[in-house]
């Protein structure tokens, strides 16, 4: 072999080289591509499954805030209409309002809780959503007792049976929007389950 063919050949031989180099860097950069295309989908998965889940522990929180206020508004009215209309004035400097309009607050509270409720079913399984429905009908039972035993009152009547039938179906509901409430922080305190 001559120099002249010694330095083909070389030239041959680096050319191979060169393109086996560039065939493995490209091949290398694909697969680094590659990775990083599923890394991103992965990490926009886990994205995604984290904001369902904050969204539908946001739902959960404001029922459960629905439910509270609308509790604590059960307890105004009755006690609006236990309290003489003379009382009821004297304390209006103090944020007392009337009758009236403490139940129609009431009203309000139940239709923004049925909005929650709505809500909620649109992002929980069905098993939970019921829950929460099953409890807000319970809180239109104890809305009845409330709404009987208050109207004897404005009568001027004691009224002590209507009295105790809606301290019974409070304490029940009460009870109820605890056992509501231990599941969901049971639930919602324990890691994420994967969609």
């Amino acid at each position: 072999m001559d120099q002249g063919d010694a330095a083909v050949w070389a030239a041959g031989i680096g050319v191979i080289g060169t393109t086996i180099g560039a065939i493995g860097g490209y091949l290398a950069g694909r697969a680094q591509g590659k990775a990083t295309v599923d890394g991103v989908r992965l990490q926009l998965s886990g994205q995604r499954e984290d904001a369902v889940w904050q969204a539908e522990l946001d739902a959960f929180a404001a029922v459960i805030d629905q439910f509270n206020a609308a509790r604590m508004q059960v307890a105004t009215v009755v006690t609006q209409f236990e309290a003489s209309r003379r009382d009821v004035r004297r304390l209006a400097p103090y944020g007392v309002t009337t009758r009236e309009e403490a139940y129609a607050a009431l009203m309000e509270c139940v239709r923004e809780l049925v909005a929650r409720e709505n809500a909620l079913r649109l992002r929980t399984a069905p098993a939970y959503a019921d829950a929460a429905t099953a409890l807000r009908e319970q809180l239109v039972d104890l809305l009845e007792a409330a709404r009987a035993y208050s109207v004897e009152r404005a009568r001027g009547r004691r009224a002590r049976d209507l009295r105790r039938q809606f301290d019974e179906q409070m304490t029940a509901w009460r009870a109820g929007l605890d056992e509501f409430v231990e599941e969901t922080q049971a639930r919602f305190s324990r890691p994420r389950p994967a969609l």
